[in-house]
């Protein structure tokens, strides 16, 4: 069913009908809005003395 059978349908009804309908649409309206918008996420803060740190304690870890 498109969109132009839906408004023929409508046309058809009648008006104590049609309050009904739209009635209905409004309420569909409201709980189908939802933001589907991608939230940014916070950036890391590191310092350049966390970024040293991280490596030494990592990557370059003295061999015992």
């Amino acid at each position: 069913m498109n969109a132009n059978t839906v408004y023929d349908v409508f046309l058809a009804l009648s008006q104590e009908e049609r309050e009904k309908f739209i009635v209905l649409v409004k309420e569909q309206e409201v709980k189908t809005s939802f933001d589907f918008r991608k939230k940014k996420s916070k950036k890391a803060t590191f310092t350049k003395q966390d970024a040293i740190d991280y490596l030494l304690a990592t990557v370059f870890k003295p061999k015992n």
